[in-house]
Parts: C-alpha cells; structure tokens; sequence
C-alpha cells in the first residue's frame, strides 16, 4: 500500500495553492483542468491559460492520483509555451501511467523567475506536534540535509532566527554577486505558513505534512512554486487532562503506605519500608500493605490501602505488574498518589503494553495520580521522602524530574558531591498519568524551587512540556539531558521534510525558542546545576565573553575549545589588561590574550590569582572566568605542594568580583590520592567556589548560566 495511504489524504495542489493564497503566501499565476477535460480536448490547456491570461514560460503539473513526488513519475515540465502544453500533457499521462500512476488533472503556471531556492515545511512529530523546517530547496535538499526546526505556531521573532540560522543562509544577503533577497518577505511567508492563525495551525490536528518546495527566494519577494499536503482525519478519542494538581503532598505527604513488602523474601517494598523508618516514620504515619500479614519489618500491615486508619497521601506498589490496576483503584479516595514502581509494562513485552494501558484507564477513572509505572517515586529532604537509603538530607533549591529511576540515583548521591542541594526530586518512568510536562509546569510556580534539571527519554506530554519550558524562560534556569535522540514517529516521513525532522533537531529547537539549556551528559547536567546554584541569583551579564586562565599553555588551547565548542567567546583582554600581566612577570613565552597562561603551582602566594585577574576584570569586567589548575603538579615538582593549593583556591574565592563568576577546573585530580582528592572538592565547596573536572562539563555550566541570565534579561 502506498505510504500516504496509509497516512491520509494527499490533497490536490490547487487547491493547496489556493489555502496557502488566501493565507497570504505568495504563489504562480496558474489554473488547472481536470484530467478528462484534457482527453476529451487537448487544446482545452491552452484555451484556459491563454483565458488566464497566464505570460510564458509556463509550468505544467500533474496532480491527484495518490502523487506524492511529481518529479519521481515525470509530472514536471518546465519552459513551456502555450502550443505546447497539449503534447507535453499526453506525454506526461503516457510517463505517469507507465509508473502506475492515473493523474487526476494538470495544473498549469507561469514559470518563476531564478532565485534561491528554499524547503519550507511543516510536519507532525508526536508527542510535540507541528514542527516547522527551513532550509535549502529544490536539488539541494538531497545533498544538504540541514534544516533549521521550530516548534509551530512561530513567532515574528523565531521566524527571524531560522532566517539567519539555516545552513545556506549566506545566500540570502546576495552571495557572489547576486542580489540580496528581500528577508521580510520570507519571514511573512513563513508565518503565513506557521505562524498564529496561519495554515499549519488552521489544519489543525489534521495535518500531516505541509511541503512548500522549492520557495523562490528573490529581490521582489518570495513565492512558493511547488507545495504538497498531506492531511488526515484527527483523532476521535483524547482523553481530558486532569483537574490541575497540587504535588505538594507528593513530595511531603502525611502518610505513607508500601504495598508489596515481603514477610519472606525482602525486595523493593522492604527496602522502602527500611528507608522511611531511617528518616523516622513510625506508627500512625507508615503502613504495609499485605493480604495476611499484621506487620512486616515492625511496621503495622494492613490488607489494603483502604484499611489505613490515617491520613495517607503516598503509596508506593512494588506489587507485581497485574496487580497495579487493582491498587491503584483500591487508593480511591484515601490516597492522592501511588508510585508505582514496578516493570513489566510497555517497556517489556506487548502484554505488558495492555497492561499499561489499563493502569492509565484506572488513574483516570480513579481520581488517583499514579507515578510510573517502572520508577522509583519521590526524593525532597524537607518532607522526608525518599527512595534511597543514606541519603543527603540537605534542603536546597534545586528540583529534577528523571524518566530514569536508576539514573534520579546518581542525580542525588552525585549531586551531593557537587553541592546540589534538592528541594525536589521526582522519577516518572512510563509517565501514564503525571508527566514531566506537568510536573515542570506546577516546579515553575513552586516558591521553593529555583533551579530545574530535566532527564528526558520519551516525554509523552512533548506539547506541554513546550509550554512549561517557555513558562520558566528568564523565571527560572532549567537544564535538560536528553536520552535516545532516535526518530519518534516516522508516519509522516513521505516526503524531505518529513525525513529531515530528526529527534535531535527538535531539541535544538526547542532549546532555541523557549532558552532550556540541553547537555550531552549526566556529568554536564550535574554541573550546570552545581554553577546555577552557585550563581543564579547573582545579578551578572549572559554576555558570551569567557576567561581561560590557567597553567599550561596546551591545557589552555583545550579549554579555548571546549569553550567554542560550548559557543562561548574567548575575547581577547585589552592592551591594558595584558601589560598588566606582563607586569607581574608574565608574558614571556606564553598567552596573555585570552586564555592566559599563568604558571601558579606548589611554589605559588595565595594571592597569585587575585593578582593577575584584579587589572584584568577592572577595565574588562569578564562575565565568566574559568580557571584550571593542574592537580598532578603539586604533586610532580614538590613533596608537600598540594598544601599550596587551599590557600589559593580560599584567596580566589574570597575576592568578590562583582561582575564575575568563577569557577574552578581540577584537571588531573584523580592523580590525588582519594582523602586529598575530596579534600581538595570539600574546600571548593567550603569556598563557594563552583569546580569541574573537565573543561567540557564547566563550559556547558557556563553556557547555561549565560543562556539564563540572557533570558532573565529578556523578560525582565
């Protein structure tokens, strides 16, 4: 079965031409015929376009007949003249039907005149929706498969940034002697095309896939010569998003029930049950859910949830897969929430895949808010909630929501090493019923929270979690790390925009519209936490200037790199700036430009670094400085060296630039015996002073303290 088949309906180009018209897009004078007026009368193509009025060179097209590429079938003759449309029509019928396709009419138009030519498009990618694509067309779309992505309706502002941002975009301001094209005229056909109210959004959840391709760019304007659509029947069943939520008792509930906890053979459930008890819940606030037992691991038992004689607001089920439904049902009424921890669902087999979907049917039915399925549930020291044991009790700012629970564990433990400090932490797994859209939407408005982390795998809510992350632009930073950037929904790749839409093209413009910065790693997550906590509320430019100073000239170049890679600016220091550090010495074979070079070590005065960045940050107030130290040295070219560095990192700290922020990379410290290596981080902590271990993961930190504090500026 052909592919658009299966998809919906591809609609006649005339009358896509006539929807992007009346929306404002600029299109041929043309006309079409049907395809049996043609064979009754073949001179019947020129007689209309002569009554058209329509000047030569002239465009002659096929369409209907399930034709999605014109030109793969021969359906395109170019440079025409009106006595020749008749026998390029037959000739084109004869083409189209020796490659099974029965053209339904042929649309004739006035040819375009040369310009550069450009891919607009639009095309549906659950879970986000309409996603918008810009860039070169005709040929080169084959050979450049680089497209600029927004998320649809656009703005005047983001239609702007594809314009200037799409990978041929040089051709636009008159490249080699050609004349500029007229911008203004592209940025109106692209909102025409996805802006509010234009065609995108009037189809609705009924398009597919909108392709205008090529659009003739020019000096006179922009005209879209070839469009396509695709559409289809909206969906019948959506089911009502629930009444808005309030998550505070998730993560401080009054009571706590753990159903599945074993009298015989401990699991999940008893480990639960342990970890409470360690943060002092007792009797009257913590119950076991067991069909027999009266108390398991000294914990009153209860038969169901029901049963509870108290106030219960969390449930965790670590009861086998086929029993979720039948739990999360008992709760109605008596429990707000039940995490559900167990596995067995979508991600494990078809049945399971049934099972999933009767779980959400139940939440909805229910009232309950379920977690999950296939998480570990709620982590937020004030409210003594938690999954694991041993964990860090310190209340912060900092909030995270995880479709990974295994990976919520490394967030705490290797956030605690960092100096995070959570407000909140919760995983969501399968994501049923709450999701990480609405979860980031109610941390946006939460007094408590200041700093948002993002692990994502397979948002079910894409949309919503669009609108949350435009919500907290320039309120609050959030980071996000995204997992499996793998194509999520190829029904509507029929066509190039379809095929150009990758996942991880998304994300990047999702990023570029609502300024969520996104990182490659778990590492890079944890540390632009770490340097948002340190210096969000600091009242400090998102100017991409950068300071690299530190020793060694080769470690320096690799810190420039990662810098740019990070899209950072290593601006050069001022010729006054840079006497003064010949001043104190340096200079002499090294940099003084920016990175600079200088040689602190096991030798070094406390003060070696306030030195040198005083004269500097005076006249050129850096935004950010990152300064890297050669850990293995101290070690290498003096006995007791290491003791040298304390002193300087205490000193650096201490002097208060008021319009920098600091941060410190340890290169080599796992050369450090493991007491001195945490020594050396617990004094960094102790200073307020942010550190890093590569250059890569204080680069993406000071990229997404520079994206927040531009869009505070922004909005503010």
């Amino acid at each position: 079965m052909d592919s658009a088949a299966v998809l919906g309906m591809i609609v006649p180009e005339p009358e896509v031409k006539e929807q992007l018209a009346a929306a404002g897009v600029a299109v041929p004078k043309g006309v079409s015929v049907a395809f049996a007026d043609v064979v009754a009368d073949p001179s019947v193509l020129a007689a209309a376009a002569e009554a058209e009025g329509l000047a030569g060179p002239l465009v002659l097209k096929g369409w209907g007949g399930g034709l999605v590429h014109k030109s793969d079938v021969g359906a395109v003759h170019l440079g025409l003249a009106p006595y020749e449309l008749d026998y390029e029509a037959s000739t084109m019928a004869a083409e189209a039907a020796a490659a099974g396709v029965r053209l339904d009419g042929f649309l004739v138009e006035e040819q375009a005149a040369a310009g550069v030519e450009l891919l607009v498009g639009v095309v549906d990618r659950p879970p986000f929706g309409s996603v918008v694509a810009l860039g070169l067309g005709g040929t080169l779309t084959e050979v450049l498969d680089e497209v600029v992505l927004r998320l649809a309706p656009i703005s005047r502002a983001d239609a702007g940034e594809m314009v200037r941002g799409f990978k041929g975009a040089e051709l636009l301001s008159g490249f080699r002697g050609q004349p500029p094209v007229d911008i203004d005229s592209l940025v109106e056909l692209l909102l025409a095309v996805a802006g509010p109210d234009g065609v995108a959004e009037q189809l609705g959840q009924r398009l597919a896939e909108l392709e205008c391709n090529p659009v003739i760019a020019g000096p006179d304007g922009a005209i879209a010569v070839d469009a396509r659509l695709i559409t289809r029947d909206a969906p019948d069943e959506t089911h009502p998003e629930p009444p808005p939520t309030d998550f505070g008792p998730l993560f401080a509930p009054r009571g706590i029930a753990v159903a599945g906890a074993s009298t015989s053979r401990p699991g999940f459930g008893n480990t639960f049950l342990t970890a409470y008890k360690e943060l002092g819940w007792g009797p009257g606030t913590l119950w076991a859910v067991h069909p027999k037992a009266s108390e398991i691991d000294g914990v009153p038992a209860v038969p169901a949830v029901a049963d509870i004689d108290g106030d219960v607001d969390y449930v965790v089920g670590a009861v086998p897969a086929a029993a979720c439904a039948d739990l999360v049902r008992g709760a109605a009424g008596k429990a707000k929430f039940v995490h559900v921890i167990s596995g067995g669902f979508r991600e494990a087999s078809e049945e399971g895949t049934d099972l999933e979907e009767a779980l959400g049917a139940v939440a909805r039915e229910s009232g309950v808010r379920v977690l999950g399925p296939n998480c570990l549930g709620a982590y937020a020291p004030a409210g003594r909630q938690t999954f694991l044991r041993n964990a860090p009790m310190d209340v912060g700012r900092v909030a995270m929501i995880s479709q990974s629970g295994g990976l919520a564990g490394d967030m705490v433990k290797g956030g605690a090493i960092r100096g995070i400090r959570y407000t909140k932490l919760c995983t969501v797994g399968n994501s049923i019923d709450v999701t990480p859209g609405e979860l980031l939407e109610w941390l946006v408005d939460d007094p408590d929270t200041a700093i948002i982390g993002l692990y994502l795998e397979d948002p079910r809510d894409g949309r919503r979690l669009y609108d949350a992350l435009h919500k907290a632009k320039g309120r609050k930073p959030v980071v996000m790390l995204v997992g499996g950037r793998t194509a999520q929904g190829g029904g509507a790749a029929v066509s190039h925009t379809g095929a150009l839409v990758a996942d991880h093209r998304i994300w990047d413009a999702i990023s570029a519209s609502t300024g969520v910065s996104v990182v490659g790693t778990l590492e890079e997550l944890l540390s632009a936490i770490a340097y948002l906590q340190r210096w969000t509320d600091a009242d400090i430019s998102g100017d991409l200037d950068t300071l690299v100073l530190g020793v060694g000239g080769g470690a320096s170049v690799l810190g420039t790199d990662a810098a740019d890679q990070a899209g950072l600016v290593t601006t050069p220091v001022s010729d006054q700036g840079q006497q003064a550090v010949r001043d104190l010495g340096y200079g002499v074979g090294t940099s003084i430009r920016n990175p600079i070079e200088i040689g602190f070590g096991p030798v070094s005065d406390p003060d070696v670094l306030v030195k040198a960045l005083d004269p500097i940050l005076e006249t050129q107030p850096y935004p950010d400085v990152v300064i890297h130290s050669n850990v293995q040295a101290f070690f290498s070219y003096a006995g007791d060296g290491i003791e040298r560095l304390f002193p300087i990192i205490e000193t650096t700290a201490a002097r208060a630039w008021p319009h920098t922020r600091l941060s410190l990379v340890l290169r080599n410290l796992d050369c450090a015996p493991p007491e001195t290596a945490a020594r050396i981080q617990q004094t960094c902590l102790d200073a307020n002073l942010p550190s890093f271990t590569r250059f890569a993961e204080a680069m993406a930190a000071v990229a997404a303290a520079k994206r927040h504090a531009h869009n505070r500026d922004l909005v503010g």
